[in-house]
This record gives C-alpha cells, structure tokens and sequence, in this order.
C-alpha cells in the first residue's frame, strides 16, 4: 500500500512507528524477535559496505576489532555474525557484554578479610574488583559454551558422549572446578610476587586527561574553592608497576590457558574447528580493567591458542588497548564513515554513506510497512535523494540517530496523518541534540562525580563553546567581506565547518566521541602539514543559528578563517597544564604527543612522570542529596525523553542490560521519588509489564530548562 496524506491509516502509522523504534534501539545480540521472526537479523541487517564486506571480514577465523561510536552498528554486526555462524556445524559463537559483567563485579565475589596484612585500602579494592571481574568472565564463557554447544550441537554431543548430556556437563564443569575451589590460593601468589604493604605506594592518585564515558564514578568530598596549584580532586589509579604484578597474579592465578586448551579438547571431539568469542561494550569498563583483562585474558588466549579462540571486540575510537597482540595480525574495521569509506577506497565518501543510508532505510521500510521510503516522504518540492543528503547531514551515517532522527520527525508528520518534509527533520535534528546529546554538558552538575570529572566536563564545554563562538563570528565577518570567494554564500554564511592541525586533534577525541564534532577529512595544506577537518553537529547548527555546509568553491573552506588550531590550543591551554610530580616542571599541552612518546617522563628531571592537569575553575553548587550516578540521571533523561516505557526497552535506548534498569529504577522510586512504577498492559504484544513514569519532583528537580 503506497501513503499518502490521504490514505494514511493507523496500521501505517503503527508499522512506521515500530520501524524507527527498531532503528534507534540499541539492538543488542540478544535482540528479540520482532514478530516471531527468528530471522529477523538477516532480514533487516545492512552491511555499510558492499557485497556484506565488513560480515565477510569478521566471519574470517581471525581477531577482529569493530570500532566505532555508539550507535555505529557494533552490535548489530555481532549479532548478524552470530547467526551466520549459527548456520554452521564447525564453529561457536560465545556472547560476553563486557560492560555489564564489569558492573556485576561489585560487590565482591572474595572476602577482603582473607587479605589482612597482604593488600589494604585501595590496592586491595582495586585487585578484588578485577579478580571478580576476570572469574565473571570466565564463568560467562563457561555458561555460553554449555548454552551455545546444548542448543546447536545436541546431535553431535549425543554421537560422541551418549544421549544422556550429563558426561559432556560433568567434562565441561571439571575444566572450571579449581576456579570455585581455590579462592585465595592467589595470596601465595602474592606473596611470591612481593607486593607487600609498604610496596603499595605505587597506587598513586592521579589526574587523568582522557575523559572515560559510561564509568560510574564514586562521589568525591573535595572543596570546590581548591587552590589552583594544590589540593587537586583526584581520580585514584593503580600504578604501573602494581597492576603489572596484579595481571600476572590473576594469569598464574586463574591459568586461563589451560581452561582454554581443555575447552578446545572438549569441543574439538564434537567438531568444533573455531570458537569466536564476541565482546560487545569493550570500551566501556574502566583503563585499568580493560587493560588487565586484555593481559590475563584476551592476548593470552589470542596468542596462545593457535586461531582455536578468536574474539570480535566492540570498541570506542581511542579507548582500545592491545597489550601483547601483535596490531598486524588483527583486523581493525573502523565504522565511522570517514575512516570507513576511507579504507575501502570510495571514490566519494560522503555519497558511500548516503547510498548506505538509502539502503539502510529501503530495507526497514520494505519489512516493516511492505513499502519503499518515497511514500512516506513529502516529494512535492525535494527528491527521496534530498532527504537522504540531509539526513546524512544530520547523522552522519551511523545507524541509530537515523531511527532518533525519524522518530522525532514522525511526531511532527506521520502520525498526525502528514508526510515528512525537509522542515520535519530540521526540527528533529535540534531537539535530539538538546535532548540526548547536549545533556552531556548540561545535566553535568547533578552527576555524582569526582571534582576533576566534573572540571574535566567543564573545561570540554568551555571548549566547545569557543568553536561556536568563532563559526559565529565567521558568519558575521563573512557577510561583510568582498572576497569572491565567499560570494555565493555571502547572504547565507556557512560557517559549520573548521579545520585544526593534525597534532591537535587528539585534544577534540571526547567532543567527536559524544557527537559534538565530526571528523569529515584529513588532507595536506601548502606547507605540507596534515590538517583535519570537522563539522559541528547539525542539531547544534540549528540551535545556535549557524548555517551548515562547506561553501560552493572547493577552496571555501581552506580559508584561514577556519583554521581553528591556535584558538584551540590556546583554550586548552588556559584550562590544563603538563606538571611533573617529581620536580614540578611544567609544560604546554602542545608537548602532550612528545611526552608520551617516552612514557610522559619529565625531560627536566628525568625521574618524575608528567601528568595533565585541570586548572580549577568554581563549579556550580548542587546540594548533594540530589546528586545522582550518570546512569541515574541519564535513565531519568530517556523517560524525559520517551514514557512510560519498561526495563527492556529503556535498556535498549541506554544501551544495557535490562536488569540494570530495573535494579536503578527501583532505587529511583524508593529512595528518591524520582519514578512511578505501574503495572498495566498498553500493548497487547508486550502483555502486562512494570511501566515507569517520570514524577513531578524529578522533572522539577533536574529538567525545568527543557520547558
């Protein structure tokens, strides 16, 4: 059925409005059926590249990385590889959310007192965590296997070790005993290594200068007033020296090579010739952890298991550790679309992720209303190929802000029995931005963090603020000048573009990481140097009155105007300084690159470590009673955003797991009055379920600005 103003009924509207759902879902490898449909991930899946390269790449037996920002399709691509799999009868998937067994890893599956007079304070904390973090790992490798190997391989277990299963459990349990038998034999181990009480100096407090997204961080009692040269809020870090020792406790401890070279015994006899172990939320556990468990763990087993065990790991772009795997013998597939279509020699990147968002589109639109997008768009005055540039424009080609994107859009058209029109997806653009993603910055203040996170977020916004001031200043300066450079653009300015030194372009990784900025380019200038280009997000454009574009002269935006490098770093250099903690030496940021070279040893010196410091700033002051985790708060933004909606699905749109909703929520209603949970049926697919509600003393207490 082709819609039209006309002929628009509720079934189309329904259809519609379940097919941008499933877009801006996080879609997770557990992702439920829609309709029953058992293969639904094949029917809907898109691959960004052409002839399914990327599900191709990632079905080779070999390490693989997917890196990208949130929403980029990490998990639909390792969901879509998990049923390709599936159709197999020589290979294993196993699933691990990464992210959620960290947070499960509190508290302690260990008894603190077994380590009197061995580790104490933080030392001991920290070590505990990652204990019970890695025997959560492998107790959820353990559980996939048996799931996994029980579900899809019944028949062959039955031909090798009988049709009672129970001898192919006992063998897969006796691989695992001596991790639930031997709990603190890790203390002998301890003592061997020789980290004793007087040796734990080297957990040191310590300011971090990459901002970590998606950690929940223990408020901090520091003084908002500090002195700007001492008494830093500090974020405690294991040192160096100590979480090496701590990786090599935790591989002698739990000897993941041997359990691994008993599981490839055990499912080599029922045929299994690979088992990919697939990490989703990689990047969202804390330095520390990721790093030990890419040395106890992940490289052991990549390197020692001979191609047997290969992982596909969901990273963020530049929060990726390697360790000991040798970065040539992985695979890397970067699926923001200027690195994408970068490394598969497109001709012409920006019309590779329109095309890609064609067929993401004709794909949802075909299985879920049986239709193509035209009919669903107003064509009386642009092209289907107009709307695709602008959404293109608008999300930058990642997957589930085209769902938000449409989502909000349908609002203002479909489901008021309208088509959409350029105008619709404007308006959409700007109240995403200010409602997912300028939250970053503004809800800062009510988050439960540490001094320096928060200085941390202040310093970003600060800097941010100065990127708009100058396209701002660009728009009015270029209305008033004669070049004819400008002459097309001279009554409508296009100011949304700069470009900044490559060396620089580090200091802007959070801002592109939260959306904020897009890198578009990398190309030489006339002297030779890299420079990289970005633009500012559209639904920031709208908001601030900044016209979006790059100019009709190929040269329009090379012009010096926008070359944003010095006003950069001169913003960074007002809000951080390099200090060493040995002599006291500082230095500009603009020496970050070379001191990291050499490990951030202070050159002065030669003893001390450098380290990036915030320069403290008076934050605002909220009372701390309303002061609430990051999740918390971004939990109460989504119900803002959309309610009433149940554990699942809000699950979906914060990119967790459901129980974590659940158990936050709960704490939300009783603790805080923040929600309202009620027990009703609104659609009849879904049953009865626990909805949530956003109160009135939440919305007064943390959303009054988004009246």
């Amino acid at each position: 059925m082709v819609a039209s103003p006309a002929n628009l009924v509720e079934m189309d509207k329904d259809n519609f409005f379940s097919m941008v759902n499933s877009l801006k879902k996080c879609q997770r490898a557990d992702l439920a059926d829609i309709n029953g449909d058992e293969d639904i991930i094949e029917k809907l899946y898109v691959d960004p590249l052409e002839n399914n390269l990327v599900l191709k790449s990632c079905l080779v037996p070999n390490t693989t990385f997917l890196i990208g920002r949130k929403g980029t399709g990490k998990s639909t691509i390792i969901a879509r590889l998990q049923h390709e799999i599936r159709k197999t009868n020589d290979k294993l998937s196993l699933y691990l959310d990464v992210k959620t067994i960290f947070d499960e890893s509190r508290p302690f599956d260990f008894d603190p007192s077994q380590y009197d007079n061995i580790l104490s304070g933080e030392a001991l904390d920290r070590y505990l965590l990652y204990k019970t973090f890695l025997k959560k790992i492998i107790e959820e490798i353990k559980k996939e296997v048996k799931t996994n190997t029980l579900k899809f391989y019944l028949g062959k277990i039955s031909k090798v070790f009988g049709h009672d299963k129970n001898s192919f459990n006992d063998e897969l349990d006796n691989i695992f005993i001596n991790v639930d038998t031997r709990s603190y034999e890790d203390i002998l181990i301890i003592k061997e290594k020789k980290i004793y009480l007087s040796e734990q100096k080297d957990v040191i407090q310590a300011h971090e200068y990459e901002f970590n997204t998606g950690v929940e961080i223990a408020p901090n009692d520091a003084k908002i007033n500090a002195n700007m040269e001492s008494n830093f809020s500090k974020k405690t870090k294991v040192g160096e020296e100590t979480k090496s020792k701590f990786s090599e406790i935790l591989l002698q401890f739990f000897d993941p090579k041997s359990i691994l070279t008993q599981i490839k015994n055990l499912l080599s006899q029922i045929g299994i010739k690979y088992v990919f172990i697939c990490l989703d939320d990689f990047s969202e556990i804390d330095k520390d952890a990721m790093e030990i468990f890419v040395d106890t763990i992940i490289a052991p087993l990549n390197n020692w298991s001979e191609g047997y065990f290969r992982f596909k790991i969901a990273a963020y772009p530049n929060r990726l550790y390697l360790g000991d795997i040798d970065p040539s013998k992985v695979d890397q597939i970067k699926l923001d679309y200027y690195d994408l279509y970068l490394s598969s020699f497109a001709k012409n990147i920006e019309q590779e992720a329109i095309s890609n968002i064609s067929k993401l589109l004709t794909s949802r639109f075909n299985y879920f209303l049986n239709s193509d997008p035209t009919s669903y768009f107003d064509l009386s005055k642009n092209s289907i190929d107009d709307y695709y540039k602008v959404l293109f424009d608008i999300t930058s080609n990642v997957p589930r802000n085209v769902g938000w994107i449409l989502w909000y859009a349908n609002q203002s058209s479909i489901s008021r029995g309208s088509l959409i029109t350029i105008k619709d997806l404007y308006l959409a653009a700007e109240k995403y931005y200010t409602d997912s993603i300028e939250v970053f910055f503004s809800q800062n203040k009510y988050m439960k963090e540490s001094f320096n996170e928060k200085l941390e977020k202040y310093h970003l916004n600060e800097l941010l603020n100065k990127i708009i001031e100058l396209s701002k200043n660009n728009k009015a300066e270029i209305r008033n000048t004669d070049s004819k450079i400008f002459a097309n653009e001279r009554s409508r300015p296009l100011t949304s573009h700069f470009y900044i030194r490559k060396e620089l372009e580090k200091l802007l990784n959070t801002l592109e990481l939260n959306f904020f900025i897009t890198k578009y380019n990398e190309q030489k200038d006339k002297n030779g140097k890299l420079i990289v280009f970005f633009f500012l997000h559209y639904g920031l454009c709208e908001k601030e009155n900044i016209y979006f574009g790059r100019g009709s002269d190929h040269k329009y935006i090379v012009q010096r105007r926008f070359d944003y490098s010095e006003a950069i770093k001169n913003c960074i250099d007002a809000a951080k300084k390099i200090k060493c903690n040995n002599c006291g030496a500082t230095y500009s940021i603009d020496q970050l690159n070379n001191l990291e070279l050499y490990r951030m040893l202070c050159p002065q010196c030669t003893q001390g470590k450098c380290e990036v410091m915030n320069l403290e700033v008076e934050l605002p002051d909220v009372k701390q009673e309303i002061q609430l985790l990051e999740f918390d708060v971004r939990l109460l933004n989504a119900l803002r955003i959309d309610q009433p909606q149940f554990a699942k699905l809000l699950a979906k749109d914060l990119d967790c797991h459901y129980q974590k909703v659940s158990k936050r929520a709960q704490i939300l209603e009783t603790e805080y009055g923040f929600i309202l949970r009620k027990k009703e049926t609104l659609r009849k697919e879904f049953g009865e379920r626990n909805y949530y509600y956003l109160t009135k003393e939440a919305y007064e207490t943390y959303f009054t600005e988004f009246t």
